[in-house]
């Protein structure tokens, strides 16, 4: 039985839920909402998919890297449990042809979430995603994460440096903000002032001062991030850098003899020195204050219980252009009880690093090509996504189809 959630909408006028109270207070659609989320707030989901289809919506929720079918609520429900999310989360029901984005918290049981909406018209109605954050405490460490030995090592090594700028890079939802929150946890001491500016505060530091923007605030995220550099923190964590003014402003402070962390969309370390050019960051500023790139990918974990070995042989060798060891097997998923016949049991990420050094430095102030970049890098130090995703395909804690899908 799923526990009662309590709502904190978003709204804070009282006039506003009442005048938007007719067409959501049908208790059907209020128990149906309800469900929804108290369900994914007991899995542990981290998004909520209403999917409109002609009949109604198709629910599904994410848990780690897939999407999975909960429920599906009829066409007779399907207006008034848009609505009841989009009174929830602030937004305007009268306005179901443009796209829309708030949020609302809630309290299930003993957890504490923040819920992001996102509404956008389609074919048969309004697409609707929750993305889920959780108020917990950081405690993973780098060292549970999943790293391999030579990358921690060396990761750690670049952290000891206690100045410069790191970046966390990687596609949407592949657990950039972990690693973050491990690498602050990594370096963070009660002698240091520390402060975090980001859209999400998905995990609660001790010993870290947090905030994000509000969407009414009367000023850039660019001009938060330079408002929080004036205030000397030892430790700066900036959220996702997305454009010119953003990077500028990250960059800028990074060189003050300070630690910051951001966070950037990437395909792989390298095309991320490509991204800050593109935005007009001038190559040598990257070269002075860049200090590491770490790229990550997020992949499901095989079931320990019922995965089962499959012999590599000379046309898997060919598809991944490596020579594996003798004998070398792979897994694959085949589903027990363990893990509900779904052949997986959690999540796992694949990391590369990308540490600069001065003939690196040299070819990107002369801007030469990124697949150079690339190919000297990865000959030199870098370890690749592709290695560490073999490795832990062999070791059987992925498979060799989620490893090669997701690179």
């Amino acid at each position: 039985m799923a526990e009662k959630v309590v709502f904190e909408s978003a709204r804070k006028s009282d006039a506003d839920m009442r005048q938007a109270r007719n067409p959501v207070e049908d208790k059907n659609v209020i128990e149906e909402v309800d469900k929804v989320i108290s369900g994914a707030a007991e899995s542990g989901a981290t998004e909520v998919h209403l999917e409109p289809v002609q009949d109604g919506y198709v629910i599904r929720v994410r848990e780690g890297t897939a999407l999975r079918k909960v429920n599906e609520i009829p066409e007779r429900l399907k207006l008034n449990v848009a609505n009841r999310i989009k009174v929830l989360a602030g937004l305007d029901i009268t306005k179901n042809r443009i796209p829309q984005n708030g949020y609302f918290k809630l309290v299930h049981g003993e957890k504490k979430l923040e819920l992001n909406v996102y509404t956008i018209p389609m074919l048969f109605g309004e697409s609707i995603v929750i993305k889920l954050s959780y108020k917990v405490s950081a405690t993973m460490r780098l060292n549970q994460l999943g790293m391999q030995p030579a990358v921690l090592a060396a990761y750690q090594k670049a952290l000891a440096r206690g100045s410069g700028l790191y970046l966390v890079t990687g596609p949407p939802g592949s657990g950039k903000r972990t690693t973050i929150y491990a690498s602050i946890l990594e370096q963070l001491r009660p002698d240091q002032l520390a402060l975090g500016f980001d859209p999400v505060v998905k995990y609660e530091i001790e010993g870290m001062i947090q905030g994000k923007p509000e969407e009414k605030s009367e000023y850039t995220f660019a001009e938060a991030i330079v408002a929080l550099m004036r205030q000397e923190p030892d430790v700066a964590y900036i959220g996702d850098i997305s454009s010119e003014p953003d990077a500028r402003a990250t960059i800028q402070g990074a060189f003050a003899k300070r630690l910051v962390l951001a966070r950037m969309t990437a395909n792989d370390s390298v095309s991320t020195i490509q991204n800050l050019i593109d935005m007009g960051i001038q190559p040598f500023l990257i070269v002075a204050s860049l200090a590491a790139v770490i790229n990550q990918r997020m992949v499901r974990r095989l079931c320990p219980s019922c995965r089962q070995p499959y012999p590599a042989n000379a046309d898997i060798e060919k598809e991944i252009g490596l020579k594996l060891p003798q004998g070398a097997n792979f897994f694959k998923p085949q589903g027990c009880q363990a893990c509900q016949g779904t052949g997986y049991r959690g999540i796992i990420c694949l990391y590369e690093l990308y540490k600069p050094n001065e003939e690196l430095g040299k070819m990107i102030i002369a801007k030469e090509p990124v697949q150079q970049i690339r190919l000297k890098a990865f000959k030199e130090q870098t370890f690749t996504l592709k290695v560490d995703g073999i490795m832990k395909a062999l070791g059987g804690y992925a498979s060799l189809e989620d490893v090669l899908n997701c690179l």
